[in-house]
């Protein structure tokens, strides 16, 4: 009974234990939820957690990594195209469709990778972006994907939206693990080293590109599942909608809201902007104001984000308190420097 005991304090204490149990209990409540709440709350749960998944997935490259991309509309349209064309010409069935779908979209990732990160800083974005322009010139005038004509998902192959919505839960959840784990492992050491400071890293022995493609490759496995589901919930999928380059905007606003290089900053950032967008259709006209308005004053006042505001009102807390300041704007990153201090 005591080493029982004791097996479960140690577990409770490893730091990475509460916030998947945490994780792991809130997707259960949503999925158990999922056929009580109305068609049109799923619906909108959906689109917030195809949000929230994508945010993850940048917030890895971007957040952690320090890359600032603008290319991962190519992973999205390459998910929601990939699972058109499987889904048309091989009828094959809906999950692995997905996921194969989520594993072209990760090749493409790596493939993309090998250029772009021989470019740095604002090159890099620059890159990225002419990179997404160049993949949305090939594909709107690709008679494969029938150019610029809509692609229809079948009807065998469409799901109802509580179904729908259950899958999205468990991407998302996917998705939040994922990263924790990622970045709490000697790739995330290395993945944060080369982040703060690139040169110090290198004289240490991490490779650049060995570090980055792996990342880069699960960013685009996201990405690409994550638009796979988008194209399962709209039913039809065109290259201007799938290939926007406002999923790479959207990422970015999401993460600079919530905190940059944070775990739960996706997530907060994710329901305001989601909420801010439900509120801001009222006034049509005024909506993308707003929403630049909004971004601006995060990164002039609040360079941290959400998150940011959470951590200095601890930090001033525990202090207060008399207690050693603890900060939880970078929440996976005090266990990196533990780690890279032994």
């Amino acid at each position: 009974m005591t080493s029982s005991t004791s097996s479960f304090a140690r577990l409770v204490r490893n730091p990475s234990v509460v916030p998947i149990g945490v994780a792991v209990l809130v997707a259960v409540v949503a999925i158990a939820m999922s056929s009580v709440v109305t068609k049109g709350v799923a619906n909108q749960l959906t689109e917030l957690l195809l949000l929230v998944t994508l945010a993850l997935a940048w917030n890895l490259v971007g957040g952690y990594g320090g890359q600032f991309s603008l290319g991962h509309s190519i992973f999205v349209g390459m998910g929601g195209y990939a699972t058109a064309v499987i889904l048309t010409l091989f009828k094959t069935p809906l999950i692995p469709t997905i996921l194969l779908a989520g594993l072209a979209s990760a090749f493409i990732g790596v493939l993309l990778a090998y250029p772009l990160l021989r470019l740095r800083g604002p090159y890099l974005a620059v890159g990225s972006l002419g990179m997404t322009l160049a993949v949305y010139g090939w594909m709107i005038n690709w008679d494969f994907t029938k150019a610029s004509a809509s692609y229809q998902i079948p009807k065998y192959a469409m799901l109802s939206i509580p179904t729908l919505f259950v899958y999205t839960t468990i991407l998302a959840l996917v998705a939040f693990i994922a990263v924790f784990l990622l970045v709490r492992s000697p790739l995330g050491l290395r993945l944060v080293a080369l982040r703060d400071d690139e040169t110090g890293a290198a004289s240490l022995g991490v490779r650049r590109v060995r570090t980055l493609i792996p990342v880069w490759a699960l960013s685009g496995l996201l990405t690409g599942l994550m638009g796979s589901l988008g194209a399962l919930q709209k039913g039809t999928i065109t290259v201007d909608a799938a290939f926007a380059l406002q999923f790479s905007l959207d990422a970015v606003i999401i993460c600079v809201i919530g905190g940059l290089g944070t775990l739960s900053g996706p997530l907060i950032g994710a329901v305001i902007v989601y909420y801010l967008r439900q509120f801001s259709d009222d006034y049509s006209n005024l909506a993308l104001v707003i929403e630049a308005v909004v971004v601006i004053l995060v990164v002039r006042f609040v360079p941290g984000g959400v998150v940011g505001i959470f951590s200095r009102l601890i930090f001033a807390l525990r202090v207060r308190m008399g207690k050693p300041p603890a900060s939880i704007a970078t929440q996976a990153l005090p266990v990196v420097k533990r780690r890279d201090r032994r």
